[in-house]
Parts: C-alpha cells; sequence; structure tokens
C-alpha cells in the first residue's frame, strides 16, 4: 500500500436536522473529515450517535424531513448538496457502493440476489447479459459466499443472516466504486464471515478505493482503520489511530466504549458501571460444597413439589448424548447435529461456538424440545427429556428457558411488557398485568428497568430494553437452566456489557445453568466457563474456556482463533 493520495471524500461542518415536536433536532453537529483514496477511515459509536446519518448523508439518503447543511460536502469533486435526483443515483452504485446493515430490508424479497447484483452490473457498466451473469457469480464467490451460482438464483428469504449480507456486500462493489460506505457490514456476521468481509475492504482500500466504514464496536475496526472518528451526540469528541483510541483514549466517552469490550476481561470481571452489574470485580462461586468423588449425579423432586431439591452448585441439570438431526433441502441431506453430546452444570456457562449453518441453533432447539432429533437423548435433572411426547415435557418445560437474539420478533407486538410478563408468570392463563403486577414489577426490578416499563410495548423499547424483557420474561418460571442464542448479537458494545454484566449477577445469584450461543469469541471467552467448538453439526473441541483456543489442535479452532478481531487475541494495552 503505497499510502493515502487526494481525497475521493471531504466533509466540513456537516448539519443534519429533523424535524421533531420541539421544533427541530440535530443529529449531527458540526462533522469534518476526508477519506483519501486508498485510506479506510472508520467512525465509531452508539445507536443515536450520529454516525449511519452522517453516512447517508454522503449519497443524499440522510432521511425523510432531513435538513443538511455543510460548508464542503464532496464525492470525488462532485458537490452533492447540488446534484439533481438523478445525478444522486447515478452517484450511489457508480461512485459510491453503500453497504448497509439490514440485509433483509435493503434487498428485494421478490427477487433472486444475483438479479440485485447484476441491475448495478446493467447501470454501471457495459457488460452484456452473459458478462454481467459471470460476474456475479465471481463478486459472489469474492465475498465469500459458499455454492454462489446456487445462491444467485435464490431469494434472501432462502438465505442466512450471513449470507443476505454477503449478498448486499457483493451488489455495493459491483459497480466498482471510488468509495465504498459500509454501513455496520459486519453485525451479526460470523467472525470467519467478518474477517473476510474486513479482508474484502481492505483490499479495496489497497486498490486505491476510498473507504468509510460505519460501526458500533471499536475491536471490529482495529485491523483495518487507518484512522478512528469516535461520535456521539452527533459530535466527534475524539480522533486519532486505531491504537491512540483503543489503547490510549482521551474522552471519557471513548474510554467507556473501551471498557466494554469483553476481549482479555477475565471471568467475572464487571463491562460496566451501569444497573444490573456489580460495580467491582467479583469472585466465582465456590465449588467446595461438591465432593469430587461422586458416584451418580444428585436427583430432583419435579417443579412445584414440596421441598423441591435445589441443585448444587456445578450438578448437572441438563445432559446430552448423542445428538443427530438432519435436513433435506433442494435435494440434500444437511446435517445440523452429529453426535453432540454436552452438560449444562448449575452456575456454570457452557459456551457454544461456531459459524452460521454449524448446528448451534439446531442444537439449541433440540435441547428446548422444540426440534425432534433423529438420535440420543436428553435428560433434564436427571430424568427424561428427549424423547418424550410434549404433553409428558409441559409439566417441566418451566425449569428451562430461552433468551432468542431478535427480542422484537419474539414478542406479540400487540401487548404491552407487562401483558408478555403476565403471560410467562401464569403460563399462559392470562394477560392482564394487574393480576400479578408485583411480581411484574418485582421481575422488571431484576433486570435493570423501571416498574413502569409494564405499560410500553416493546416496539418503543431500545435494543438492550427488550432484551432485559427477554431475560425477565425467561425468569418469570423460576428455570434452572437458560439458552442463550446470540443474546448480544445485535447490541452496542456498551449496551452489550451490561446485558452480560446482568447476566453474570443472575446467575450467581440464581445458580442458573447457561448454554451460550454466540458467534463472538471475544462474548464467548469472557462469559464461559467451558467452550465447545461446533463444525457442520459436530463438536470438535471441547474444554475449559482458557484453554480450547490457547493451542488449538483442531484446524477448525485455529481458524476461528486467527479470524478473530485483534482485540480478542490480547488485552487492550497489551
Amino acid at each position: 500500500m503505497s499510502g493515502p493520495t487526494e481525497p475521493v471524500l471531504s466533509v466540513q461542518d456537516l448539519v443534519v436536522v429533523f424535524p421533531d415536536r420541539r421544533g427541530e433536532r440535530r443529529v449531527v453537529d458540526g462533522v469534518s473529515f476526508q477519506v483519501a483514496a486508498g485510506e479506510c477511515v472508520a467512525i465509531v459509536g452508539e445507536s443515536g450517535s450520529g454516525k449511519s446519518v452522517t453516512a447517508r448523508s454522503i449519497v443524499g439518503l440522510a432521511g425523510e424531513g432531513a435538513r443538511v447543511t455543510a460548508a464542503e460536502l464532496t464525492v470525488a469533486g462532485q458537490d452533492v448538496l447540488s446534484l439533481s435526483g438523478r445525478r444522486l443515483r447515478r452517484l450511489r452504485g457508480g461512485t459510491v457502493g453503500l453497504i448497509a446493515q439490514d440485509a433483509l430490508v435493503s434487498l428485494d424479497p421478490l427477487r433472486p440476489v444475483g438479479r440485485e447484483i447484476g441491475d448495478t452490473l446493467a447501470l454501471h457498466t457495459g457488460l452484456d447479459a452473459a458478462g454481467r451473469r459471470t460476474r456475479t457469480i465471481e463478486l459472489l464467490g469474492r465475498v465469500g459466499l459458499p455454492d454462489a451460482e446456487l445462491r444467485a438464483g435464490q431469494r434472501p428469504g432462502q438465505l442466512s443472516g450471513g449470507q443476505r449480507q454477503r449478498a448486499l456486500i457483493a451488489a455495493g462493489i459491483a459497480g466498482e466504486p471510488r468509495l465504498v460506505v459500509a454501513d455496520e457490514p459486519t453485525t451479526a456476521l460470523d467472525q470467519p464471515v467478518q474477517a473476510g468481509v474486513l479482508r474484502l475492504l481492505g483490499q479495496l482500500r489497497d486498490d486505491g478505493t476510498g473507504v468509510l466504514l460505519i460501526s458500533h464496536d471499536l475491536s471490529v475496526v482495529l485491523g483495518i482503520a487507518d484512522r478512528v472518528l469516535v461520535m456521539t451526540d452527533g459530535v466527534v469528541v475524539e480522533e486519532g489511530t486505531p491504537a491512540e483510541v483503543f489503547e490510549r483514549p482521551r474522552h471519557p466517552y471513548t474510554r467507556k466504549l473501551v471498557a466494554a469490550v469483553p476481549a482479555g476481561r477475565p471471568r467475572g470481571t464487571p463491562l460496566s458501571d451501569a444497573d444490573g452489574a456489580p460495580t467491582a470485580a467479583v469472585e466465582r462461586r465456590s465449588c467446595s460444597g461438591m465432593t469430587a468423588d461422586k458416584a451418580t449425579e444428585p436427583t430432583f423432586d419435579v417443579l412445584g413439589a414440596d421441598g423441591a431439591t435445589e441443585p448444587a452448585f456445578g450438578d448437572v441439570l441438563i445432559e446430552a448424548a448423542g445428538l443427530s438431526r438432519s435436513f433435506h433441502v433442494g435435494g440434500r441431506e444437511i446435517v445440523a447435529a452429529d453426535d453432540v453430546s454436552l452438560s449444562l452444570r448449575a452456575g456454570r456457562t457452557l459456551g457454544l461456538v461456531g459459524e452460521s449453518g454449524s448446528g448451534k441453533s439446531t442444537t439449541a432447539r433440540l435441547l428446548l424440545g422444540l426440534e425432534r432429533p433423529d438420535a440420543g437423548t436428553v435428560t433434564v435433572l436427571g430424568e427424561p427429556w428427549i424423547p418424550l411426547p410434549e404433553a409428558r415435557r409441559r409439566p417441566r418445560r418451566p425449569l428451562v428457558g430461552a433468551v432468542f437474539q431478535d427480542a422484537l420478533s419474539s414478542f406479540d407486538p400487540r401487548w404491552t411488557v407487562g401483558a408478555v410478563l403476565a403471560d410467562a408468570l401464569t403460563r399462559g392463563r392470562t394477560t392482564r398485568p394487574g393480576s400479578v403486577r408485583g411480581e411484574i414489577a418485582e421481575l422488571l426490578d431484576t433486570v435493570g428497568l423501571d416498574p413502569a416499563t409494564a405499560t410500553r410495548r416493546p416496539l418503543h423499547l431500545s435494543g438492550g430494553q427488550r432484551q432485559r424483557v427477554s431475560v425477565a420474561r425467561a425468569l418469570a418460571a423460576d428455570p434452572r437452566v437458560l439458552i442463550l442464542d446470540e443474546p448480544v448479537s445485535a447490541l452496542d458494545v456498551s449496551v452489550q456489557a451490561q446485558v452480560l454484566d446482568l447476566l453474570d449477577r443472575l446467575q450467581r445469584e440464581r445458580n442458573l445453568a447457561y448454554l451460550l450461543i454466540t458467534h463472538d469469541l471475544g462474548v464467548a471467552l469472557h462469559m464461559s466457563d467451558d467452550i465447545a467448538v461446533l463444525q457442520e453439526g459436530r463438536i470438535v473441541a471441547s474444554g475449559p474456556a482458557a484453554t480450547v483456543f490457547d493451542e488449538p489442535a483442531h484446524p477448525y479452532v485455529r481458524q476461528l482463533r486467527d479470524a478473530a478481531p485483534i482485540a480478542v487475541r490480547r488485552a487492550p494495552g497489551s
């Protein structure tokens, strides 16, 4: 790389104002920066910081009702604010490639993804139909989409989240733009895929393309950005090289973001000082009450029986043996679980890591009894669970709770938070909060929410608030085990820190067993006592969290470790 040259993007004193009920609201307030050809500039900050509005203003997509002003806003010498709608449309996809976060919204659900890429090629290149088809397959392969020819003919709804995002990236770079604006392009992607996307953006930069990368996660930008801008409340509060910003942050907000990164933080160390988290490092629960020579697992009474036995720290609460499950898709057999065996113990967390399609969520559904295995068994508190008819599982179902990635889609949009929790507390007998108002208030307090939240609908809550409601709902039945399926992957880093601290506190207070499913090694290593690595439905490595990735014997485990962001491989300041 020869180094940055002339600016391909120049922004001076950018202001973006939206109307609201009280007049106007400045979402971006006096932001200035440049991106040179062959340079990557990253803007980091949390939701509402103004970073995405800044990025979208560059291509005339600031949002409905937005008033955009600037002393200068030029892309490749073109004054963006003076361009007509037609010329702006030519700018997008040709001079500027925009890669958005939400591929499901950005891609047409009725058209194959290959058509999306082909349309960009038709508009911005001279390729004929055959050439566009060939180039589409090349682009899908370049962004790491397996079976590119097959995927080109599929609609977005037939692809996984990671596959959709990769298809969107292929469409964004199809016109060989001079500037790529990547707005959270790796959010919710597996780390090997994330690493591949960042390598691709790095290659574009090295080939002379300017890259503006928007992210809420400092650790994502460390390995690619030449400069980092930190935004909050519409203002840039800090700027510097990645090393300067990450290792020697000056502004309090930057320091908060750096402290919230879980990488390199020991198990039990809080990531935030917000509600729901302890204010100092805590000791893990002692195992001194366990005898090393137990010959048999402890026995438990059924939930709700008088004098039910409470499990001791370390007791096995769920044991799976030989779980297998296959699906037939497009004439092919997909093995989602292949002889999976694992144990979940009271007061401990088992982290289950692997890429999309590795079988993590299928394993969770098998443990929850939502999917029937082709082979294998599961016991819960020493009693049979799988295979059993649902009618026989139902009395014991409250023992096992779940928290999912997309909290909003798991709620009935017509219900208030109080109705959601009333339904969980009464096991479906009522959604009227009044009958269990005290219990609802206690649950909300437990997860660090104001009891007044009960009157609001989930749609009107922030992502972090919704995820806390999900945890409260899971706790309503007083479970012994929680299955946590990507519970923080869509959250800002500081909100993620608060939720992780909350989960850690609840585990210590209630002696809960966790299965933590995540593609984020930093989260897995911070939260887990033990880790199991899944590849193509099979556990290829398992053991104590501190050692699984130290000297991995399996090549897939080495691949996951090497694909992790720099911040995961070393602690801040090391």
